[in-house]
């Protein structure tokens, strides 16, 4: 638990896009720091949302999914993203990924609609709507689902 009194201490590296790495160390004592940092994203509120940036990075996405190599799709994400597989186990970090797009059909024919997107600066949520053809001929499977991107 954070309070009003120095409990964290904390250092801010600016990224290129327009947030923050923040690292964060809790103190545990007087003077001292804890060995483990965790990291924060703080947004810069001055910088504009770009609503082509993310409409070109869905169309990466949409590429990456259908390309011969069933892992390049995770490269499109962050090194530390959180997949939630609507009630699966939640798969966290890169090489969490690497893992479960190796067990993975290939995709073709994918598609995603975007009904809704809002954002602040460098952030973004996306709700979509999606269907792919997963798997080889002849044996292949229609997918429709929906979902949120962060």
């Amino acid at each position: 638990m954070v309070n009003r009194r120095s409990d964290v201490s904390a250092e801010a590296q600016p990224r290129q896009n327009g947030t923050y790495d923040l690292r964060a160390a809790a103190l545990t004592g007087p003077g001292s720091r804890s060995d483990e940092a965790a990291a924060v994203t703080v947004v810069d509120g001055s910088a504009p949302f770009d609503e082509t940036e993310i409409r070109t990075a869905e169309r990466a996405l949409v590429t990456a999914l259908e390309a011969p190599d069933p892992t390049a799709w995770v490269f499109e994400y962050t090194e530390d993203a959180i997949f939630d597989g609507r009630g699966e186990h939640v798969v966290q970090g890169r090489e969490a990924l690497l893992a479960m797009a190796r067990t993975m059909q290939p995709m073709s024919s994918a598609v995603f609609e975007p009904p809704r997107t809002e954002g602040h600066g460098p952030l973004a949520t996306g709700w979509f709507e999606g269907s792919w053809i997963s798997g080889r001929t002849p044996d292949t499977t229609a997918v429709q689902v929906r979902g949120v991107i962060l």
